[in-house]
């Protein structure tokens, strides 16, 4: 894990903002992150904690959920859909969930992360203190950029939404998972364990371009048989 060679607690945005602009230092949110790093690197840490970045509240009909709120808040938190409280009660461990936040979640861009998934098809924008607002997608696609902060998430909270997953155990992190969501628009899949991150992928056909990575947990052509199965799964469970 890192070596904390400082500790800093700010007061307000902009004095993080100033602080994560120096090299070698790293905002801090759950730590469950930066304690997983298996690097020995020497960092500053900077805490968000005070910065009041926890809400979770509607926003005319959708839902900001701020960048520390923890996943343990989401899952309880009666403003948001219960088939996302569910992915997010499945997320970590219980005794994670109430460290790990969202913001740090989003940071970390997990390709297995079945919690972004459903992030991403709930039209999920980002804003970001120190950068322009965007979507998850492009985040994702793009990093968090050095010195920014996530401040809020903005999802999208009417329709239904659904998920299909295979694991080696039901306790296991998913080998792929299929997250869908419909809404009287539109229907939104998302896709993990096929890309270097979670991936929106086509309702029609999801495998189009996909490349995934393969290990011990199965091979690159079994994860895009899996993809194409649980993404038919997902959607047909909307139904």
């Amino acid at each position: 894990m890192p070596l904390a060679a400082a500790y800093h607690r700010p007061g307000s945005l902009d004095e993080a903002l100033v602080l994560l602009a120096e090299p070698n230092r790293q905002a801090l949110a759950g730590g469950t992150t930066l304690n997983a790093d298996r690097e020995p690197s020497v960092v500053e840490f900077v805490d968000l904690q005070a910065l009041g970045l926890d809400e979770i509240t509607p926003a005319g009909g959708r839902l900001d959920i701020g960048a520390t709120a923890t996943l343990a808040a989401v899952a309880e938190s009666g403003e948001v859909p219960e088939w996302l409280r569910e992915i997010a009660r499945a997320e970590e461990p219980s005794t994670l969930r109430t460290l790990a936040t969202v913001g740090g979640s989003i940071a970390a861009s997990s390709p297995d992360s079945v919690f972004l998934a459903a992030l991403l098809v709930s039209d999920a924008h980002v804003s970001v203190a120190g950068s322009d607002p965007c979507s998850l997608a492009d985040l994702l696609d793009d990093g968090v950029p050095r010195g920014a902060i996530i401040t809020s998430i903005s999802i999208a909270v009417d329709g239904a939404g659904a998920s299909a997953s295979t694991g080696r155990t039901p306790a296991d992190v998913p080998i792929v998972c299929a997250v869908a969501r419909s809404s009287e628009t539109q229907t939104a899949v998302a896709l993990t364990g096929v890309a270097g991150t979670v991936v929106l992928v086509s309702t029609s056909d999801p495998t189009a371009g996909l490349s995934p990575v393969g290990d011990f947990r199965g091979s690159p052509e079994y994860r895009i048989e899996l993809a194409g199965i649980l993404a038919a799964r997902a959607q047909e469970a909307l139904r």
